[in-house]
């Protein structure tokens, strides 16, 4: 099936590069992925429940950030295989590896912060408070003793 002439080529080399970059991801993943293999064992044959459990606990992000970039690695050998499949060219288009299904447009991030800033508050509060604080001259009342100055020198 000939595609449409808006996709781009992809160059021998840089299928290549994509290739080695996620072979090397992938055993760069590898042991970070093996860490509880390793270390979980030895915690659980200690005989401290609670050394154990926080072994445990302690090796599932190094799981995780192995799992990640073997994936990583996964996503940028099967663009090199297969450039014009539908997910790979998605992930190469949104500038990410972990592909999503919502796309963003340059209209939505105008509208990100929605609410004023502070500098804007801060302006808004200083109005208010010079509009508030602005007096007026006083009236003179009617009564006498109001009129007369207590300060004597």
């Amino acid at each position: 099936m000939e595609g449409g002439s808006n996709e781009e080529k992809f160059s021998e080399g840089q299928r290549l590069g994509a290739i080695l970059m996620g072979i090397f991801l992938m055993s760069f993943g590898m042991p970070f992925t093996l860490v509880p293999t390793f270390i979980v064992p030895e915690a659980i044959s200690s005989g401290s429940v609670l050394f154990g459990a926080f072994m445990v606990c302690f090796t599932i992000p190094f799981l995780l950030a192995g799992l990640a970039v073997q994936y990583a690695g996964f996503t940028a050998v099967r663009f090199a295989i297969f450039p014009k499949s539908e997910k790979a060219r998605e992930a190469f288009e949104n500038g990410t590896i972990f592909s999503s299904t919502k796309t963003s447009t340059r209209g939505e991030s105008v509208n990100f912060y929605a609410s004023k800033t502070p500098a804007e508050k801060r302006t808004e509060v200083n109005k208010k408070l010079k509009e508030l604080t602005q007096q007026e001259p006083e009236e003179q009342s009617s009564n006498f003793w109001d009129n007369i100055d207590t300060d004597s020198s």
